[in-house]
């Protein structure tokens, strides 16, 4: 009986170690998957002061503890109007999870066309404006749509070039794997 504990604890011991491992490799190999390229260093995210579509004024840092989706983009880009329907099925499914979604669109006319598309697409997710494309510059934004994902503690961990499929199974774990972190 005794010998049987002692088998019993050290498989136990070792699925505990080898799921340690595999969270710690766990987080490179999704964002690999998605597409995502790792920010190296693990660089702060840029600070920005940005209104939505009513006007109020939403800062990154307002939102530090969470992990944040961070996407900028435009009406007239193609590739961005394609990956829409899954961010907001992703916005829709993490909401409530310590999960903050935010767009950045970069449409130098502002307003009435953003807040029109978004109407016309009955999306939810939060839009911020930024039609001088001031944000462009200081996440090294080159072309969109780009996607940021950022960490509880403000840090740029993977960064996305192009349209994706948000609602995929390895977005899902790479977000839940950065939710359960330790701030």
């Amino acid at each position: 009986m005794r010998s049987q504990r002692l088998s019993y604890l050290c498989l136990l011991g070792c699925a505990l170690l080898c799921l340690s491992v595999a969270a710690n490799g766990g987080e490179e190999d999704l964002l690999q998957k998605i597409g995502a390229k790792q920010v190296k260093e693990k660089k702060k995210a840029p600070p920005f002061c940005l209104e939505d579509l009513s006007g109020k004024k939403v800062e990154l840092k307002q939102f530090k503890g969470k992990v944040v989706f961070l996407n900028f983009w435009a009406t007239w880009c193609g590739p961005c109007k394609e990956e829409m329907p899954s961010m907001e099925a992703l916005h829709q499914q993490f909401r409530e999870k310590g999960f903050v979604f935010l767009t950045i669109s970069v449409d130098y006319e502002g307003l009435k066309p953003v807040k029109e598309f978004i109407e016309k697409h009955r999306y939810t997710f939060p839009v911020l404006l930024d039609p001088k494309c001031d944000t462009l510059d200081p996440f090294e934004v080159k072309g969109i749509p780009t996607t940021f994902i950022i960490d509880k503690s403000g840090r740029m961990r993977g960064k996305v070039v192009s349209g994706r499929d948000w609602k995929s199974s390895d977005v899902i774990q790479l977000l839940n794997l950065l939710i359960q972190e330790k701030g």
